[in-house]
């Protein structure tokens, strides 16, 4: 289980680097300072995809190497969330143009919440794996069976005077 979690670290921080700094962070600079595309560049949902990166993507990363997985889960939950917003922004401001939306930068939140979730589960598998075991008891002692046999209730006894 560590040697697949560590892999699936490893492989979370190649892909924090390549779109979460390099293109989630680079991509939305470059459109607000060279203006690269002019309507873009003064547009609010270019500071949105930038914060969205800087937090979800490299936060959420530092927060899974700390072994926090289900508080990683969460700050990459709303990153997938926040990158759908961006999308359905950015499919309103392309509407009737023909050029090509950037969505290739900023989607791949999905892969990395994805490995995340992986994670948290190999992680927590043992405790997954017990919280089963123990309702499982659980639910047999609640509700014994009325004709007896292996889950059949015990009276309890009744003390001496």
């Amino acid at each position: 289980m560590k040697i697949a979690i560590n892999i699936l670290k490893a492989l979370e921080i190649i892909i924090t680097s390549i779109w979460g700094i390099i293109i989630g962070i680079f991509g939305p600079i470059s459109i607000i300072y060279y203006e690269t595309v002019p309507k873009l560049a003064d547009h609010y949902i270019i500071r949105v995809w930038l914060i969205n990166s800087i937090v979800c993507y490299i936060v959420g990363t530092i927060i899974v190497m700390l072994k926090f997985y289900k508080v990683a889960l969460c700050f990459h939950g709303v990153g997938l969330i926040v990158s759908l917003y961006i999308y359905s922004v950015f499919n309103g401001i392309y509407e009737g143009i023909e050029a090509q939306s950037p969505a290739q930068l900023y989607m791949p939140i999905i892969f990395v919440t994805i490995l995340t979730l992986i994670i948290t589960v190999l992680a927590n598998y043992k405790k997954i794996v017990e919280r089963l075991e123990t309702k499982k008891e659980k639910t047999y002692e609640a509700a014994p069976s009325v004709l007896g046999g292996e889950y059949q209730a015990e009276m309890p006894k009744k003390k001496k005077k």
